[in-house]
């Protein structure tokens, strides 16, 4: 017979024994009323869809234009990268690795993280410990900032487009359908277990 899967509270320690959430529905610590996991709204498989989906869509994103700027006739393309290799080229070095790393490799990693955890339970994959992937994701979901980069490309925008022509290239428009992706993945996913949220992940007083 299988260990009955629980769940701790990371605050005050209670622990609880596992069930199924219903979507939408929370579980709280009865103790310090902290939520310990939180039933999908959209289905159990929403983490493993919008993680597939945001890595797909990386690949237009990285590749695609990001940004044109043009005046007088001259006009220049950017990619999602091009940002980065400028940083480095004036002495920004390490502004450009943080650049890299938080709006690009960092949630690259962490949607295909998200990936991996779900592929197991719903593809029928060989079983394995999950924790480590889990707890790998909690750590990378602190550094995955793809939102900041969508919002400071809106913002340099305004602030030339009184100076040059600026436009947005399909690859901003994928960068931001994949920084979605990732954020509903996020929030499809419950941290506080090794389990898919929407399956087990709710949890009672033993």
């Amino acid at each position: 017979m299988g260990e009955t899967p629980s769940l701790t509270c990371r605050l005050c320690g209670a622990e609880y024994r596992a069930v199924v959430l219903e979507p939408g529905e929370r579980a709280l610590c009865v103790r310090c009323d902290t939520v310990l996991a939180q039933g999908s709204r959209l289905g159990p498989d929403t983490a493993l869809v919008f993680s597939l989906t945001g890595l797909i869509l990386a690949l237009p994103a990285s590749l695609l234009t990001f940004v044109s700027a043009g005046k007088l006739g001259a006009e220049r393309l950017s990619s999602l990268f091009t940002g980065v290799a400028s940083l480095w080229g004036g002495g920004m070095r390490s502004l450009a690795v943080l650049v890299l790393l938080c709006g690009g490799l960092i949630p690259l990693a962490l949607l295909a993280t998200l990936a991996a955890v779900h592929a197991q339970a719903r593809l029928g994959w060989p079983k394995a410990d999950l924790r480590p992937l889990v707890r790998f994701a909690h750590a990378l979901g602190h550094w995955a900032i793809p939102e900041v980069q969508v919002l400071a490309v809106l913002v340099a925008l305004m602030k030339l487009g009184s100076v040059v022509d600026v436009r947005l290239g399909p690859g901003f428009w994928c960068y931001c359908a994949m920084a979605l992706s990732l954020l509903i993945a996020e929030r499809s996913f419950d941290f506080d277990s090794s389990a898919p949220a929407g399956g087990s992940g709710a949890a009672t007083k033993p």
